[in-house]
């Protein structure tokens, strides 16, 4: 089953789509105060993984201004001479542009952003373009991701720059029902590599051009198990239902897309849910939408 591809970037901007759904007031952007007029010195390395510059801060703290430490960026990347923000050191999101491009940093664990840094570019699947990490002078890490053209978002938390809100209540039934093929059409392409968002929500999506990205990779993780990447799709299409966001045909749908797309996995989640061995893919939809439901 296949299901029909759909673009956005001209949906957008007609008034017979989506109309007033992108919110006109965004706030502004991240801006240095006057008084901020302190330059650290810096210390940069480059090798083959890309070029990290350490900072050397006269005083460790300033009101509302993050000052940078470390930061590890790929090699192409306009992100030297990258040192401060204008954000509260420790916010969970921030978004900001640099140089005329629009960057997203997201609070994490070290080990984690080095992890998403290292990772990105080897494994394939509808993901944010992920190209630095940094620390802060306070201890606070943040991972780093480049927005790439003009998008949409449902978190106002990094409406920002390039990235235009999206008031999820305007959307109107079919453009709710488009989105929802997008988001079934990426989960399957990620669950293909035994890639799990977890926690999905629609803070999770991001529309770029033709194109919806997976945003806040902060709990991606490998799945072990090849029914459990069903579970999580379950759990996307019951979130997508609940908030009225997907309606019972839309459900039904991209179940059956879904199960055409790794149906080596659903067969494995159908046995070990049912003990038996399903007959054919209407057995694995059906099994699935009732689970959906319930």
């Amino acid at each position: 089953m296949h299901m029909k591809k759909t673009e956005y970037s001209g949906a957008y901007k007609t008034e017979d789509g989506i109309r007033e759904t992108l919110d006109a007031g965004k706030p502004d952007e991240h801006m240095l105060p006057d008084f901020s007029r302190e330059v650290p010195s810096s210390k940069r390395n480059e090798d083959v993984n890309g070029i990290d510059v350490e900072y050397e801060w006269k005083t460790a703290s300033a009101s509302d201004i993050i000052k940078i430490k470390k930061i590890v960026f790929r090699k192409g990347e306009d992100l030297e001479e990258f040192y401060r923000i204008a954000a509260r050191d420790g916010a969970d999101s921030i978004c900001f542009r640099h140089n005329n491009v629009t960057y997203i940093m997201r609070k994490t664990m070290k080990e984690i952003a080095q992890a998403l840094y290292n990772a990105y570019g080897k494994v394939k699947g509808a993901l944010e373009n992920i190209v630095g990490y940094l620390r802060t002078v306070l201890g606070t890490n943040y991972v780093i991701s480049k927005v790439e053209g003009e998008a949409w978002s449902f978190d106002r938390r990094i409406a920002r720059g390039h990235i235009n809100y999206v008031d999820v209540d305007t959307l109107e039934k079919n453009n709710k029902s488009k989105l929802s093929e997008m988001i079934t059409e990426k989960i399957a392409e990620l669950h293909t590599n035994n890639l799990i968002i977890g926690r999905f929500s629609l803070n999770n999506v991001l529309l770029n051009g033709k194109e919806i990205v997976f945003t806040d990779l902060r709990r991606l993780r490998v799945s072990r198990r090849k029914p459990f990447v069903i579970e999580e799709f379950k759990s996307v299409l019951q979130y997508l239902f609940a908030i009225g966001f997907a309606s019972k045909e839309d459900i039904y749908c991209s179940i059956a897309y879904y199960a055409a797309q790794n149906e080596e996995s659903c067969h494995e989640w159908y046995q070990e849910k049912t003990g038996n061995t399903a007959k054919d893919q209407l057995d694995i939809v059906d099994r699935m939408e009732t689970e959906v439901y319930n």
